[in-house]
C-alpha cells in the first residue's frame, strides 16, 4: 500500500499467506510505503513497533520505522 500520510488508530493488521513459500530470513517488506514526510502515527493492536507477527512459515518483525524511515516494513526474522 501507498500513502500520503497513515495514521492508524483501532485496526488490525491481517496478512493472508496466498502461496506456501518460506522467505530467506532478512527480507524485507513495505507493507505501508509512507510518501509523507512524517512518520506513521500510531500502530496496528496486533503489532507493536519491533512486534512479530507470523504468516504461513515466515515470522515477521514490524518496523514502522523502516524503508526510507517512515514506512511499516516487516523482515523475516525465522
Amino acid at each position: 500500500m501507498v500513502a500520503n500520510g497513515v495514521t492508524v488508530e483501532s485496526a488490525q493488521i491481517a496478512i493472508d499467506d496466498i502461496g506456501n513459500t518460506l522467505l530467506p530470513v532478512g527480507t524485507v517488506i513495505i507493507a505501508i510505503s509512507d510518501t509523507a514526510t512524517s512518520p506513521i502515527s500510531g500502530n496496528f493492536s496486533n503489532l507493536a513497533g519491533g512486534g512479530i507477527i507470523t504468516v504461513g512459515k515466515n515470522t515477521l518483525e514490524g518496523d514502522y520505522e523502516g524503508g526510507d524511515g517512515n514506512d511499516l516494513t516487516l523482515t523475516v526474522v525465522e
